[in-house]
């Protein structure tokens, strides 16, 4: 590397540096629509955001999230529900991977005048991408973890329908067969619908605009089916043996998509299982083609 180009490479950060210092001194506006939906309960961010009260990397994620007004899509944010985590916590992560994407390279010229020998400036070019690729590494995590979440939040609403029948077989109230059902467990869907159900007591509200909240935010449309139901029967329908055949049919629908997604990973698996096979087979035929051929 030329003196030139590393010239040109240390102005470069130089220059990107000031610009962050410039745009973190930056305050945003908060918009008056965010805000009077934050006031009306019905917050523009699904996930928690990241306030100054983290302490260690998750306060480090929440203050670069703040300072740099980094974005957060409205599915990440979802995702990040599903998962318990907070904004701060998945920009911790970020900072985590994006720092050991630009140290590496440094490592390696350590390591070389720790053995002795000269350093090469070259692995600092690799260094930037290697923060790029490792801030975006937990997006990508994240986006892969999007089926296992999604089967795990169906799995946890298909038995809070389930404890709900139950409650509803012991004789209770519409209303109080859901909140036994949704404190029975500490899993982050059943401690939303108790928040749900515990804002809406206090309110002295009817709970299934709540329950529709929570479907909205969670991508469940089974929850909103499932108020519907409650709501009728609360008002006087004889709706018991409905709620149970609609929890069963919701049951085999599950079972039949994870039939379905069952079958489809096994035949993928058929190209894989064929290749042994057509090694072997070419170990067998490749030497007499090769005896007919030699002159």
């Amino acid at each position: 590397m030329t003196g030139w180009s590393l010239m040109v490479l240390c102005g470069t950060a130089v220059g990107l540096g000031l610009f962050g210092i410039v745009v973190g001194a930056t305050r945003r506006t908060v918009r008056l629509v965010d805000a009077l939906a934050l006031l009306d309960g019905h917050p523009a961010l699904v996930a928690p955001v990241a306030t100054s009260g983290g302490t260690g990397l998750e306060g480090a994620g929440g203050w670069l999230q703040r300072r740099l007004r980094l974005p957060v899509t409205a599915r990440q944010q979802q995702l990040l529900l599903l998962q318990d985590r907070t904004v701060a916590d998945f920009f911790a992560e970020k900072l985590v991977l994006a720092l050991a994407g630009l140290l590496l390279p440094v490592l390696w010229m350590v390591l070389q005048v720790a053995v002795g020998t000269p350093p090469d400036m070259l692995p600092l070019l690799f260094s930037a991408a290697g923060g790029v690729l490792g801030y975006f590494l937990a997006d990508w995590r994240l986006a892969r973890s999007s089926h296992q979440l999604r089967r795990t939040t169906t799995e946890s609403i298909h038995t809070f329908f389930d404890l709900v029948a139950l409650e509803r077989m012991a004789n209770a109230s519409a209303t109080q067969s859901v909140a036994a059902a949704a404190s029975i467990s500490d899993a982050p869907l059943f401690r939303r619908i108790t928040s749900g159900l515990e804002r809406a007591r206090l309110e002295q509200t009817a709970p299934w605009p709540e329950l529709r909240r929570v479907a909205t935010e969670w991508n469940v449309p089974e929850l909103d089916d499932f108020a519907d139901v409650m709501q009728l029967e609360e008002q006087g329908a004889a709706l018991a043996e409905v709620l149970q055949a609609r929890v069963r049919e919701l049951r085999d629908a599950h079972l039949a998509e994870q039939r379905t997604a069952a079958h489809s990973d096994t035949e993928s698996l058929t190209l894989w299982m064929t290749l042994p096979a057509l090694l072997l087979g070419l170990a067998f035929i490749i030497p007499p083609l090769l005896r007919l051929t030699t002159p």
